[in-house]
């Protein structure tokens, strides 16, 4: 069973750590910590829970353990840096046919507030609904709403020429 899981979601993981960290390597390393995680607290899966949207924040948690230990010891990062530091480096594409569109809606999207950016990537790119949305990042629906709302209003402004 968990083969299967691992079969299934393996590549939308390690695209989400893609985007998160920016870097190949590393995203290799959250995704595979992921499943690592997920072994250990299977046990813990309440069965009302999207198990996809559960599997996601344990590579969000991944992603922010990684940008710890890059930190360096003794060092705190919060989410917000965290976020930032993954702007700094390229992020991979979406199935955009254009390579023109396709770097436009990049940098696009590397100029929103983390936190925006976060919310039409997990909505639009991971077909994540609301919910899942403010489950996984532990904020009220209403404020995964706005944050999705705001950042499509900002990408339709940045994509205006």
């Amino acid at each position: 069973m968990f083969r299967e899981l691992v079969l299934q979601y393996y590549d939308d993981i390690f695209r989400y750590c893609y985007y998160k960290t920016g870097d190949e390597q590393t995203a290799y390393d959250c995704a595979q910590d992921t499943f690592l995680n997920l072994t250990k607290s299977i046990s813990t899966y309440v069965e009302k829970r999207k198990f996809r949207a559960w599997l996601f924040s344990i590579a969000r948690n991944a992603c922010y353990d990684s940008f710890r230990k890059r930190r360096g010891p003794g060092e705190t990062v919060s989410l917000e840096e965290a976020e930032a530091l993954g702007t700094q480096v390229g992020r991979p594409d979406g199935a955009i046919e254009s390579l023109e569109v396709k770097e436009q809606l990049k940098q696009a999207l590397d100029r929103l507030p983390p936190l925006q950016r976060e919310a039409v990537v997990l909505h639009y790119l991971s077909d994540f609904k609301l919910r899942e949305i403010a489950d996984m990042t532990g904020v009220p629906v209403a404020t995964a709403k706005s944050r999705l709302r705001q950042g499509l209003i900002k990408l339709r402004d940045l994509l205006e020429v």
